[in-house]
């Protein structure tokens, strides 16, 4: 019985611990659809016409957060792990898509507005955002080593 007690009591903090993380992953997305909604202008070009919100897809977002784990887990920042870049990943996630691009970031916490504020200031990361191509979005947190990984994509 004390067995099932403490599998219930794992299994209820794993549910607790992805929660937080879930909304934060849409905090992400609601931070940026508000940018896309004013029109933001990207420093250096790009930007600068308000677009449509990026809805959430479930396959972008696997392929954001498989990223975003090993990143986290493994201590680094880049769009290749083990030579496997978006693209590979996107694909194998079994995402369809016309266009797409992946932005990360990695910080001392997991605080999606920090992210979202780098992703706007860097041109080409604000550049990828305020796309007119893309309608969809996927994002993905660890938060073992802070690490964000977001997917946008244009369908086929």
């Amino acid at each position: 019985m004390k067995k099932l007690a403490w599998a219930w009591m794992v299994l209820g903090f794993a549910v607790a611990m992805a929660q937080p993380t879930a909304q934060l992953e849409s905090k992400a997305l609601s931070l940026i659809n508000e940018a896309r909604a004013r029109g933001l202008a990207c420093r250096g070009g790009g930007g600068g016409v308000r677009l449509p919100p990026l809805r959430y897809d479930a396959t972008l977002a696997q392929a954001a957060r498989g990223h975003a784990l090993n990143m986290g887990r493994y201590g680094f920042m880049s769009h290749y792990f083990r030579g496997v870049g978006p693209r590979v990943r996107v694909a194998r996630a079994g995402y369809g898509y016309l266009r797409m691009s992946e932005i990360i970031f990695k910080g001392r916490n997991s605080d999606p507005a920090r992210a979202v504020r780098w992703w706007l200031r860097s041109p080409a990361h604000c550049r990828a955002i305020m796309n007119p191509h893309y309608t969809e979005f996927g994002a993905g947190l660890s938060r073992v080593g802070h690490a964000w990984a977001v997917v946008l994509a244009q369908p086929r």
